[in-house]
């Protein structure tokens, strides 16, 4: 059935547009712009226009309240469906630059539009805003402009960060629970010691008893929070803090990723996820024309781990002394057997990309899988800690009123 749909676009011209169409579906009214040589970059049923208009009225959407990471995908997505449409930079930064709500990338784009007009390579514009497009960026548009695969490289580049930006979420979501319920409990516990223990301290008094141990260690752990709660938060703050601040030192980097890679649980995790964006990463600079040598320059910077990125440095040197790039990684001790094993068969088949990806694809599912048993794992082990403590606060304080009523009988 015919439907009128809202669109947002750009027309020959470069100049943005807007207005509503009459067709059978998205595709349809598309392609119905398409011939009306206005290129679209937002189609909706005008039904939904209102509601929508909130959360991504604009060509970037609504950029309150998300991180920079997902504001890139959504901006190279965009980026590389206008210069596959055949939208001149120039006009393609106008675009964009027309169309986002976000006043610090506004700023970034007009300063970016301003260097391709003053006859700078996109990469080049890039790169005059590092706090923005991080190295991988730079190199793979860099890498593409040389190859004249632009277009290319920028889809490439969308579906990777997409990609990332789903598993950063996917983390987040399944441990937002189980911290829930650490914080949660946590306050609780709190407010039972602080507020609720005293009450009962005072009618304590009136026995004229000797209380039982575990009530003894309860008030006094009560009465110490009261008292000295403070200075336990603010020796928390401090703490946190001082491990902040040192693992910010060349030295305390190190130590710091080396003790996240061997915690229990958690160490797996964090490595099969690292080892999911090395060989991505790789294998999507590769694709884009990156030399290895030089993509893996880039990829150490996006292991978030100090000692995995050295390791990677340390293969990389011995790559350029003539070593296989799969025994190099062995070598270094850090990499675990299948990413070694795999991009072996891939130097020996010379298509050590598909290994990448495939190696990407393998602890993509092992990341899934690890989540949902580690997620499986923690949500009934924080219950029945919080549970357990609790209860024994509640024991602790009705101990003395069962004394007084065995002493009673």
């Amino acid at each position: 059935m015919p439907t009128t749909f809202a669109y947002r676009g750009i027309d020959q011209a470069g100049k943005p547009v807007h207005g509503d169409i009459i067709a059978d579906d998205v595709h349809g009214a598309t392609a119905l712009l398409k011939t009306r040589a206005i290129f679209p970059m937002a189609v909706s049923p005008i039904e939904t226009r209102q509601a929508e208009a909130p959360a991504g009225g604009s060509l970037l959407g609504s950029l309150v309240g998300r991180g920079m990471a997902g504001d890139l995908a959504v901006l190279t997505r965009q980026l590389a469906n206008l210069v596959a449409g055949g939208v001149p930079l120039m006009a393609a930064f106008a675009a964009l630059t027309g169309h986002t709500e976000n006043p610090r990338l506004r700023a970034v784009l007009q300063r970016m539009q301003e260097e391709v007009r003053t006859g700078h390579a996109l990469w080049e514009a890039l790169a005059s805003a590092p706090e923005v497009f991080p190295p991988l960026y730079i190199n793979m548009v860099k890498a593409g402009e040389a190859s004249g695969q632009l277009s290319s490289v920028l889809n490439w580049l969308a579906d990777y960060q997409e990609q990332e930006q789903t598993r950063r979420m996917q983390i987040r979501g399944a441990l937002a629970y189980p911290t829930l319920l650490v914080g949660a409990g946590t306050l609780a516990i709190m407010l039972l010691v602080t507020f609720v223990v005293p009450k009962f301290a005072a009618m304590f008094d009136e026995f004229g008893q000797a209380l039982p141990l575990p009530t003894v260690i309860l008030l006094g752990l009560s009465h110490f929070l009261q008292h000295w709660g403070w200075a336990v938060l603010l020796g928390g703050v401090l703490a946190a803090c001082g491990i902040w601040r040192y693992a910010r030192t060349p030295g305390g980097r190190v130590r710091v990723d080396r003790w996240r890679l061997r915690l229990p649980l958690f160490g797996k995790l964090t490595l099969k996820a690292a080892m999911s964006r090395f060989a991505r990463t790789t294998a999507t600079l590769m694709q884009g024309g990156v030399p290895l040598l030089d993509a893996l320059a880039v990829v150490r910077d996006v292991l978030d781990n100090e000692v995995l990125a050295q390791a990677t440095d340390r293969a990389r040197e011995g790559m350029r002394e003539g070593e296989r790039f799969a025994e190099r990684l062995q070598q270094t001790g850090v990499f675990p057997p299948l990413l070694t094993h795999m991009i072996g068969i891939g130097e020996e088949t010379g298509d050590l990309r598909s290994m990448l990806l495939t190696v990407a694809a393998t602890y993509d599912v092992e990341v899934d899988a690890s989540l949902k048993s580690l997620v499986s794992l923690l949500e009934p082990l924080i219950i029945i800690t919080v549970g357990g403590v609790m209860g024994g606060i509640m024991l602790s304080m009705l101990l003395p009123i069962f004394q007084i009523d065995l002493l009673g009988k």
